[in-house]
């Protein structure tokens, strides 16, 4: 199963070196009032998601193949955050073990040759 995971491109660099490592996710689900419910693992969803606007922020879209089932991945799926989209929640331990990770794309406005949307070309001197 293709899987994805948007993320800066540094941080993108570090996980293809060094793996996945847990991270707290909380998406404002209440247990109780007051009690919020976070997850732990690796944010994975079944498409790219756009940052800021369904996911997090980030110039990078990591592919992460896991020679996994659906049925076997059920009981680590967030259900009605994204819509559309379908996201899980995995352990780092479980990706890194299982997976097959590599840099999907990158978005070139992120590199210093190339100016960000919205922002003035650089005067010349």
């Amino acid at each position: 199963m293709l899987l994805f995971h948007r993320t800066t491109v540094a941080e993108a660099r570090r996980i293809m070196k060094e793996g996945f490592v847990d991270e707290t996710w909380n998406f404002g689900a209440r247990a109780r009032p007051g009690d919020d419910v976070p997850s732990v693992g690796v944010w994975l969803s079944d498409r790219a998601l756009e940052p800021m606007i369904e996911g997090p922020e980030g110039d990078a879209v990591l592919e992460v193949s896991l020679e996994l089932s659906e049925a076997t991945l059920e009981p680590y799926r967030m259900e009605g955050l994204l819509g559309a989209a379908h996201l899980w929640i995995l352990p780092a331990e479980l990706v890194n073990r299982l997976a097959t990770v590599r840099i999907g794309t990158v978005d070139p406005s992120s590199s210093g040759m190339f100016p960000r949307p919205g922002t003035p070309p650089a005067a010349d001197a």
